[in-house]
């Protein structure tokens, strides 16, 4: 090697050197996590672990395609959202939030509670994806209670016995 391509050579490394330097380990796992976000959802692993999920969760009704995806970008966007836990991985907090959404919406179908009044802004995002794709809601029947019914005419009045057949035939001419 001749003393000028060394030159050239140590030039491009004191280049590359410097940059390197500022990269730090969690901006290496920040981008090591989009690209395992992009292959968890290019590949649909995540609408597969949401149908596991809603299968260990009891969860007996049809879900549309359109919601499950729905369901799943949501998930993801809570995910990418909540990237300052230091210790967890894209992939574990992506785990989570999918288990959130079926359990969300196991108590939708399984129960009738009212669910906006928490006010979070997650639980008022699936409430909207809900209602978006209707899904059904099971209806609590309230107990049997005696009331008091006052009748307005007198209950004596038999209007089918009273009526006589000539009357009837007057009154019409």
């Amino acid at each position: 090697m001749t003393p000028e391509r060394f030159k050239l050579g140590m030039r491009r490394a004191s280049c590359i050197a410097p940059l390197s330097a500022y990269k730090s380990g969690e901006d290496l796992m920040n981008g090591l996590d989009s690209v395992v976000r992009w292959l968890l959802l290019a590949q649909g692993t995540g609408l597969r672990w949401l149908r596991e999920d809603l299968d260990a969760a009891d969860v007996r009704i049809r879900l549309t395609d359109g919601c499950l995806d729905e369901l799943v970008r949501n998930a993801d966007e809570s995910a990418r959202q909540s990237a300052n836990h230091r210790g967890q991985s894209y992939v574990e907090r992506f785990r989570q939030e999918l288990a959130a959404r079926a359990a969300f919406i196991q108590r939708w179908t399984g129960s009738d509670e009212k669910m906006t009044a928490g006010g979070e802004e997650t639980l008022q995002q699936l409430v909207r994806i809900a209602r978006k794709y209707a899904l059904p809601r099971r209806w609590k029947l309230s107990d049997p209670v005696v009331i008091e019914h006052r009748r307005t005419r007198p209950s004596d009045w038999q209007w089918t016995h009273d009526i006589d057949s000539d009357a009837v035939a007057q009154a019409s001419t």
